[in-house]
């Protein structure tokens, strides 16, 4: 018998499974709340490829692509901003809403590939008779639904409309099918490699061609250690030109569909200068060396350190089960040493999924744990499969960082009703639910019964306790009135930007009006509001909470926002101290005093 699943358990009065799958539907809706509103966890540069993908909607043509850079263009393969363009009705509904439900759909999707393989990887070991085990798969698929919905980076990257999720959806599409029928599919002559080409073709006109090198390495490995059951060094073996042969005609298929790029843009020079070159080739070259680089340990760099350590950080709350995960996965492995107990196929190709993309993705120069995100399924199975093995005290760390999340977002919550002086800026539930998730993080730690089914649910939690901290800012209070946003329809107004392409945020917040982009490092210092009247009638200006925007302007309206980034002068300590301030600003719309 495999030894990937915990023994079963006696029978239990309350469909356990049936609350577990209850939860884990409710943990996937819950990535709908606040999903429309600016101040959602997301890498900046989405505003970048939103941009591009509005300016190029406005043309009425799918390619090429526009940006307002002339350097920052073909820098994302058309598809994504086909997605937005679509969902954003070539510019009709233009809204955050409409451009991140694609996201949400495909993680969603993928959250679904998680449940059903960890169900049948857990459910293959039972007796067909044995409703009770057939029960525990389904509870255990539940569970590495919700894990993975929870890791930090799935919630990060798997809402806003500049995502992973796409490209892991097709991606690890093809490692969920090859471990559903592994014997099955790895005989397969052409159904099999012409399908998972077709799947990496997708995802690669998501991302990048490059992402053909860690699927064709998984998938040499999977050929070689599952379907021919050899070590990965034996190369000299019956059949090798055959697999070979298959995953050679995968990676061909893949690099065929992202080709057709070059085929139909109208300038497939700039593409071939800008992706491939700048974006791609430019991540091997470093200034400071290729070693010098890859052993740097240096807070910010891209070591390859960076990778290593990268599904755990990915995980963030669930940090410590990620590394309890991998340490019950090595003792499992030596318990096995020198016995006829093995892993089962469906396992072994999780694992080589995990290693293949780390190993592929130490090669560059500029590392980021962002390129491990597709394989962040496979991990989100194999924590639900040493679930009953991993020891408790990882469970315990987990809901640690948990509870010191649930304060950090009772900490923000309390700034913005410092900031705004209102007591009922958040309802009663929100302090209910705080009080709540705090309470059942100790009682997780305190009690042994309880310390895995809290574990379970209290990473998503916090995430969920910060989408509901900023959602009054996400509301009327981050918004300006009606007929403030009427008054700059086509009129010229300049906002303020720290970071590439975060202007565009204001086409969601006055759309209709003709933004012009001033450079504020920190937006509340910026001080000569004089300069933005000599390009435009009218300006937008932020300041600390109480702090006047100008002297010789009128203000026409104000709106709360929440601040992007923080000054090292402020020190971490303010957040404790001054946490009005340190998280929040006044946005002002003003206008020169004379026409």
């Amino acid at each position: 018998m495999s030894m990937t699943s915990p023994d079963t358990t006696p029978p239990a009065r309350w469909p356990i499974h049936l609350i577990w799958i209850g939860l884990a539907l409710a943990v996937a809706l819950g990535y709908l709340f606040g999903l429309g509103g600016d101040h959602i966890p997301r890498n900046g540069d989405e505003l970048v490829y939103a941009n591009i993908a509005r300016l190029t909607a406005e043309t009425g043509h799918w390619l090429p692509l526009v940006s307002s850079w002339d350097f920052m263009r073909n820098t994302k393969p058309p598809l994504l901003f086909w997605q937005a363009m679509v969902a954003g009705g070539w510019g009709e509904h233009w809204t955050l809403l409409r451009l991140r439900l694609p996201s949400v759909i495909y993680s969603w999707g993928i959250a679904l590939m998680v449940g059903l393989l960890t169900w049948k990887i857990v459910r293959s070991d039972a007796a067909p008779i044995a409703n009770a085990r057939q029960h525990h798969a389904l509870t255990m698929g539940a569970i590495a639904a919700i894990v993975y919905l929870s890791f930090f980076t799935s919630y990060r990257y798997g809402r806003p409309y500049l995502t992973s999720a796409p490209e892991t959806f097709w991606l690890f599409g093809v490692f969920f099918a090859l471990a559903w029928s592994p014997t099955r599919l790895m005989a397969s002559r052409w159904k099999f490699p012409l399908l998972a080409g077709v799947a990496i073709g997708l995802g690669c006109l998501y991302k990048s061609f490059v992402m053909v090198i860690p699927v064709g390495f998984a998938l040499a490995l999977c050929y070689q250690t599952v379907g021919a059951r050899q070590a990965p060094w034996n190369l000299l073996r019956p059949g090798i030109l055959s697999d070979a042969l298959k995953v050679a005609a995968v990676c061909v298929i893949g690099l065929a569909m992202f080709s057709l790029w070059f085929a139909i843009d109208p300038q497939p020079g700039e593409v071939w200068r800008e992706f491939v070159v700048g974006e791609n080739a430019g991540k091997m070259n470093s200034s400071r060396g290729y070693f010098a680089t890859a052993l740097s340990g240096s807070s910010g760099s891209s070591g390859i350190l960076t990778i290593l350590t990268g599904y755990f950080s990915n995980a963030l709350f669930l940090l410590p089960v990620s590394v309890g995960c991998m340490v019950a996965a090595w003792r499992s492995w030596r318990a096995r040493a020198g016995t006829a107990h093995t892993l089962s196929d469906a396992e072994k190709i999780l694992w080589l999924w995990l290693l293949a993309l780390m190993l592929v993705f130490m090669l560059p120069t500029q590392r980021s744990t962002r390129y491990l995100i597709p394989a962040m399924p496979a991990l989100g199975i194999l924590i639900a499969l040493y679930w009953h093995r991993i020891p408790r005290i990882w469970f315990s760390l987990t809901l640690a960082l948990s509870l010191i999340g649930a304060l950090a977002m009772g900490l923000i919550g309390y700034g913005g009703v410092r900031a705004t002086q209102d007591m009922a800026l958040y309802s009663p539930l929100f302090w209910l639910f705080l009080l709540l998730l705090a309470a059942a993080c100790v009682l997780g730690m305190a009690k042994k019964q309880a310390t895995r089914p809290v574990a379970a649910l209290s990473s998503f939690a916090v995430l969920l306790a910060l989408a509901w901290a900023t959602l009054p800012f996400n509301g009327e209070l981050g918004r300006f009135r009606a007929d403030s946003v009427a008054l700059l329809q086509g009129q010229a107004v300049s906002v303020p930007t720290n970071f590439n392409g975060q202007f565009e945020r204001y086409q969601f917040i006055i759309p209709g009006a003709k933004i012009i982009p001033y450079q504020a490092e920190q937006p509340v210092n910026f001080t000569d509001v004089d300069a933005l009247f000599k390009t435009s009638r009218y300006a937008l200006v932020q300041r600390r909470v109480g702090q006047a925007p100008c002297a010789q302007c009128r203000i026409l309206d104000v709106r709360w926002d929440l601040r992007s980034r923080q000054e090292a002068a402020e020190g971490a300590l303010a957040a404790f101290k001054t946490p009005e301030t340190y998280w929040y600003a006044q946005e002002y719309l003003v206008e020169r005093l004379t026409p």
